[in-house]
């Protein structure tokens, strides 16, 4: 169903009334691309809601959302499609075999709605920055595993802001420049 917008004549297509079914089969879809965990989840089905409940005034937002959390998620989580822990854990290992610190970790799986206490008890057990800040400079081939040498200083002060916005350290990042 498509609606004319009053100050642009462009056809904006409305989003669908909420049903039980129209609900599951989303979440199903989304959890068939995506892996989440269920706050995560639970905050993705609620933009959904949003956007139905802007176009159909008289469905109860509230009311939806208590369904996605205490019936959905449930639901998903009975089937296998959402497990917080596996989901952290995997999640967790993703981000470290990329390189990232301690610091970036934290930050993207807060954005992902992992729970802070799954957070620190990963990074307690695996939070080792010095792996991390290899795996990062032989991604990005800087420091010791640049193929040419550094010829610049600039060149050199460059690749310490790359270190530096992956949330290194100055000394972790130094001892990336050091044979």
């Amino acid at each position: 169903m498509k609606h004319e917008n009053k100050d642009n004549p462009q056809k904006i297509k409305m989003a669908k009334k909420l049903s039980e079914r129209y609900l599951r089969n989303a979440g199903e879809y989304y959890l068939n691309r995506f892996p989440a965990s269920s706050a995560h989840f639970i905050k993705v089905m609620t933009r959904k809601i949003d956007r139905s409940c802007r176009d159909h005034s008289d469905q109860n937002r509230q009311e939806w959302i208590d369904h996605v959390a205490n019936i959905l998620t449930p639901y998903f989580q009975k089937l296998g499609f959402i497990n917080d822990d596996l989901y952290s854990k995997a999640l967790f290992n993703s981000l470290k075999n990329r390189g990232f610190s301690s610091s970036k970790i934290r930050s993207r799986m807060m954005e992902k709605s992992v729970s802070k206490d799954i957070i620190n008890d990963l990074l307690a057990e695996n939070g080792d920055d010095a792996q991390a800040v290899i795996i990062f400079a032989k991604k990005k081939k800087i420091g010791r595993f640049r193929i040419e040498p550094y010829n610049d200083p600039k060149d050199k002060n460059r690749d310490l802001g790359k270190l530096a916005r992956a949330g290194f350290s100055y000394p972790l990042a130094m001892s990336i420049f050091e044979e």
